[in-house]
């Protein structure tokens, strides 16, 4: 705390605005556990001075694959490849975790965290077979909410004829977390059916198919914090998994790749398979613009949101023979085009072509900001990106610092031959 200011007093007023009354001994109980947690400082975090938000994390542009390129890289795999789905032999898994602003709309963040998770599956050619659930409420919220989160689950499982297989329900912070609020997220498990649509198959001469874009969780949050909910149905739709089942079904032979228009819209897709790739999206940008759901489309018109940058949850498909492609859709009653085509790398990642000329559309620092609070934070950090880059790396070193002490520990203490190894 700072110089002159008692914990006890500020802990009360934050206890009373929530709670409505302060029981005694649960405020001096709580700084007890602060005071004492701080013996506990060398098992923390080493900061490196550069906060989420300023890093861009979760933010979906250049600042985000910045991050996860490093965690990936961590990881020990290719540090290129944002692939939605990874896979271990025939199995392809994937996660997504609740979008942060339905947190009050339980229903909602569990259907789009459900619908996001298996499409990753779906459009890497997996045969969903079922959903992991890890939801974590507050102690002052309200148990409904999770039965709430569960029925959006089981919307999109049951129209997939798929169940949830595990799950874990848990308390945010037990006892001590204020203010009613839900987190967590999905898995989803799948198998392969036949090839693995990883991104690394896009090459130079593809053209890209695309479905149409109902919004997901954040045109349900533009529409909820623009004060639009009837625009909130529209994104009530399961066309994308089922353009992908169709895929998975009947067009395995004709597809070379799939993903989903999500992480920062397609220009940020376009940064991922560019990267990957070496390769360019020409894009046409009223065909484009015409698979947008038109309520979802008018409302991003109207408040000014870059159709190119956020979201629309369509599916783009990359493929030799479009016609055949589009023609399978269409019996399945999914609407779908020619939105573009691929080249060699042209010294951005996606273009925009209209008539004869063609027109860059760079990368952003975060996605396109949707909501009104978004639009006053901006889409920019006040860390270049040079910068940004030494202090993920820095805390990247750190961590990686910690796990080899903590390996070295372990080690000390099996017998024989078994040993863990460092990355």
């Amino acid at each position: 705390m700072q110089d002159g200011i008692d914990p006890e007093d500020e802990l009360r007023k934050y206890i009373s605005f929530y709670k409505g009354k302060v029981d005694e001994k649960f405020l001096k109980a709580l700084v007890e556990e602060v005071r004492n947690s701080r013996k506990a400082d060398y098992l923390s975090f080493s900061p490196v001075g550069l906060r989420a938000g300023e890093a861009g994390l979760g933010s979906r542009g250049t600042g985000d694959y910045d991050i996860h390129s490093a965690i990936i890289g961590a990881s020990g795999s290719d540090p290129r490849n944002f692939d939605d789905a990874g896979s271990v032999e025939d199995l392809v898994v994937s996660v997504d975790g609740i979008h942060s602003r339905l947190s009050y709309f339980p229903y909602l963040a569990g259907f789009h965290a459900t619908r996001a998770a298996l499409r990753d599956v779906m459009v890497k050619g997996g045969r969903p077979l079922g959903v992991l659930v890890d939801i974590h409420l507050s102690d002052d919220s309200d148990v409904s909410m999770l039965f709430d989160f569960q029925a959006g689950v089981t919307t999109v499982t049951d129209f997939l004829g798929i169940r949830v297989v595990a799950g874990s329900t848990l308390r945010i912070g037990g006892d001590i977390v204020l203010g009613e609020r839900i987190s967590g997220g999905i898995g989803a498990i799948g198998k392969i059916r036949g090839k693995k649509l990883t991104r690394d198959r896009i090459s130079a001469g593809q053209y890209v198919v695309m479905t149409e874009g109902n919004g997901g969780g954040t045109v349900t949050s533009m529409a909820i914090y623009y004060g639009r909910p009837e625009v909130v149905d529209a994104t009530i739709d399961l066309s994308d998994l089922m353009a992908c089942k169709v895929v998975g079904e009947r067009l395995l032979g004709e597809v070379e790749s799939m993903t989903d228009v999500t992480n920062g819209g397609i220009r940020g897709d376009a940064l991922e398979v560019s990267n990957l790739t070496s390769t360019s999206m020409i894009i046409d940008p009223q065909r484009f613009r015409s698979l947008i759901d038109p309520k979802v489309l008018k409302l991003m018109e109207e408040v000014e949101v870059d159709v190119y940058g956020v979201s629309v949850d369509a599916i783009l498909i990359f493929t030799n023979n479009p016609d055949v492609v589009i023609g399978e859709l269409r019996k399945a009653s999914i609407k779908a085009d020619v939105v573009g085509r691929v080249e060699k790398y042209l010294g951005h990642p996606i273009y925009l072509e209209e008539g004869s000329t063609i027109k860059e559309l760079k990368p952003n620092f975060r996605e396109s900001p949707y909501t009104p609070v978004k639009k006053v934070v901006g889409n920019t950090t006040t860390f270049t990106a040079e910068v940004r880059s030494r202090l993920i790396r820095s805390a990247a070193l750190n961590a990686a610092e910690k796990k080899e002490r903590f390996t070295q520990l372990l080690n000390s203490r099996l017998a024989g031959d078994v040993k863990f190894k460092t990355s």
